[in-house]
């Protein structure tokens, strides 16, 4: 486990400045309100990898998100708050939203989530770039 953990997270810096990510606000079961910071959903082939970062909009920590997105714009993202993943995100991606459901690693919470791209300025997106990079640092220690 720590051998695969290891390997996702060292490839994370050079995805990171290697694309251009886009922000996202919206809600987690249509109250807890959140902004996502996600890079590759249009770069590449659809066979690249999602990455970014989540914050809820009342916390102080971000919580690091990796995963993929596929032709048909379905989009899959492994939410990692630890070493071990905590949740996943499956939804769909278009245009400018992505909704879906928030299902917990355990399977026992299940929520509907919406996002809407929204413009983000240089701190927010720098803040979010950095929140990838110390996670990801933070993980390859365990």
């Amino acid at each position: 486990m720590k051998i695969i953990i290891a390997f996702l997270f060292l490839s994370i810096p050079g995805l990171t400045f290697g694309q251009t990510g886009k922000c996202y606000k919206g809600t987690i079961n249509h109250k807890i309100k959140v902004t996502f910071y996600l890079e590759g959903l249009n770069e590449g082939t659809n066979a690249d990898p999602v990455i970014g970062s989540y914050q809820y909009d009342k916390g102080n920590g971000y919580i690091l998100l990796n995963g993929h997105k596929n032709n048909d714009g379905d989009i899959s993202l492994i939410e990692l708050s630890s070493a071990n993943f905590t949740g996943t995100f499956l939804g769909t991606f278009k245009k400018n939203k992505i909704t879906g459901r928030w299902i917990s690693a355990n399977q026992k919470e299940d929520y509907p989530f919406e996002l809407t791209e929204v413009v983000a300025d240089d701190r927010q997106l720098s803040d979010f770039k950095n929140a990838i990079l110390n996670k990801a640092s933070e993980f390859r220690n365990y």
